[in-house]
């Protein structure tokens, strides 16, 4: 799990990408741009980035993978990019930089309502001062606080104020 998957942003970035033109003649589905399905991520890691080494009476050891260099993804769907970005650039940016990536928009129109609903969905993380964490981060990396904020971040963009809520830290 990640931040970005956690508030269900990813579903629209791998939608766009999908989308966009070599995708759609290389017949690749959202799927595809996922690190935890076959088809689009590295099968030598299976989509982890990493290797990890048994060893029997000491702890184990971690390896970025040589054939995807640690990227996650199969090279042809690494080859796929948006406004200079594939889709593990794209996992690598801060909250802040996505904000900024997906506002500054100059491109055809089929392409804008996808990015105000990306903008939509990650600018609860800005707003509870998360902007600083990168979207594929691993959520075994965050602190506990931020794993909460997470949390607060993915209620508030539901949207879904007709009732009064409390919330109790």
């Amino acid at each position: 799990s990640n931040p970005v998957t956690y508030i269900k942003a990813y579903d629209e970035i791998r939608t766009l990408y999908s989308d966009l033109p070599l995708a759609r003649t290389r017949g690749l589905k959202p799927s595809h741009f996922s690190f935890n399905v076959e088809g689009g991520r590295c099968e030598v890691c299976q989509g982890e980035g990493m290797i990890t080494v048994e060893m029997q009476f000491m702890a184990n050891i971690h390896l970025k993978c040589e054939h995807c260099k640690g990227k996650r993804f199969k090279s042809e769907i690494l080859e796929i990019e948006y406004r200079g970005n594939n889709i593990f650039d794209i996992l690598n940016l801060t909250v802040d930089e996505t904000l900024e990536f997906f506002a500054d928009y100059q491109g055809p129109s089929k392409y804008k309502s996808l990015h105000q609903k990306i903008s939509n969905k990650i600018q609860p993380l800005a707003d509870v001062g998360l902007g600083y964490i990168r979207l594929g981060q691993s959520s075994s990396t965050l602190s506990g606080g931020e794993a909460q904020r997470i949390k607060l971040a993915s209620f508030l963009g539901k949207g879904n104020f007709a009732t009064n809520t409390l919330f109790i830290f």
